[in-house]
């Protein structure tokens, strides 16, 4: 966990200098999500570290976005049954790291111009958001990290049709007003530039 630790802290200060190591960084990590004998607690930070690598190199992401997509939606079908304390804890710690690594793979597109190719991941990201919203275990860092992801890709993607009618759906409003109502300050700042951000997206021409 250090060591993945490690890797955030490097591609925050260094950048793009990061790139001419990422073939091997990524295999690793993803070869550490594959490994079931790893403890699970690795696997969230693993995780964020996607979204970390995506910024620190913007278009460069490109190579690592298919496999890294498919790792998180795959991620994302993890659930908790309502009894389990534990895995509720860990589903929530979870779903926000595959959150964060969404948002920083739409922040490090966009910044590198390859944007339009993560346009294919959307439904499926919708649909996990949709799984958040119906979820009544989620903590207020899961209902945080979501609505900042719906802003963000409003904000970059809303222009598109196809975008304008995902982000319009009635859970992704709900979600919008729970967060607008949380006892979190940080919580609802981020929801009001969210929902500011989808409106803007669904009422342009």
């Amino acid at each position: 966990m250090v060591a993945v630790a490690a890797i955030g802290d490097i591609c925050r200060a260094i950048e793009a200098q990061i790139q001419p190591y990422c073939d091997q960084i990524m295999g690793a990590l993803l070869e550490a999500l594959k490994d079931v004998s790893i403890n699970r607690a690795v696997k969230p930070p693993v995780i964020s570290c996607f979204g970390d690598i995506a910024l620190a190199i913007g278009g460069g992401y490109e190579p690592y976005l298919q496999v890294s997509a498919m790792m998180l939606m795959q991620a994302s079908s993890t659930k908790a049954p309502p009894d389990d304390e534990d895995l509720i804890e860990y589903v929530n710690v979870l779903r926000q790291s595959i959150l964060e690594a969404y948002t920083g793979i739409v922040q490090g597109l966009k910044g590198g111009n390859k944007l339009p190719l993560f346009a294919q991941f959307v439904p499926a990201i919708l649909n996990f958001l949709r799984d958040i919203a119906e979820d009544a275990n989620r903590d207020d860092g899961v209902l945080k990290a979501a609505v900042a992801l719906v802003g963000d890709i409003a904000q970059a993607m809303g222009a598109e049709a196809e975008i304008k009618r995902h982000i319009s759906q009635p859970f992704v409003e709900q979600m919008l007003r729970d967060a607008g109502s949380s006892p979190s300050d940080t919580t609802r700042e981020i929801a009001s530039w969210a929902n500011s951000a989808v409106l803007h997206a669904v009422q342009a021409n």
